[in-house]
């Protein structure tokens, strides 16, 4: 099976959140977009990524919940999490990819306050940093299946670096 795009814009978000489902898999292209309106035509703050096979179930697109305060805060112009949905339904999906759209000149202001990282610059586009967030560590017990399931949906800074793509 050959590798899927993940397609997600402001609209597509808003009506999987409405649908309820927001799974990351199954779309055949990607583009996140800070705006509203039709996805394939506003480029600015966009971005694609090509999701792992192994997202194409138990994986949800979110909005970052501390987004919005830390868009006044600290720049951020949008934020996208990358959700496993456990199959022990009493714990919350956990995250296994951030995507941040910092305003640049927010970024370099961050990046020169040292500190712990608050994430990890990947691209940059036209007045926008694109940072991305990984787990400290796999949130569940060692050896439960949804520690292995998460484990295996895993992926490295190399491997996002290869996926995301700013869209123009």
């Amino acid at each position: 099976m050959g590798r899927k795009w993940l397609r997600v814009g402001v609209m597509c978000a808003v009506l999987a959140a409405c649908a309820g489902d927001g799974r990351a898999g199954g779309a055949d292209s990607a583009s996140v977009n800070a705006e509203q309106g039709d996805s394939d035509s506003i480029q600015s703050l966009s971005w694609r990524f090509s999701a792992p096979e192994s997202w194409d179930d138990r994986v949800v697109i979110a909005e970052d919940p501390d987004g919005a305060v830390r868009l006044e805060q600290e720049g951020i112009h949008s934020a996208r999490l990358f959700n496993y949905l456990p199959y022990d339904t009493t714990v919350v999906p956990q995250t296994l990819l951030g995507v941040y759209a910092y305003d640049s000149t927010a970024w370099a202001r961050l990046e020169r306050e040292g500190g712990p990282p608050q994430g990890v610059l990947i691209r940059r586009g036209p007045g926008v940093a694109y940072v991305v967030g990984f787990p400290q560590s796999n949130p569940f017990r060692p050896g439960s299946r949804d520690s292995v399931e998460f484990d295996r949906r895993g992926v490295t800074m190399e491997s996002v670096r290869s996926a995301f793509r700013v869209v123009r």
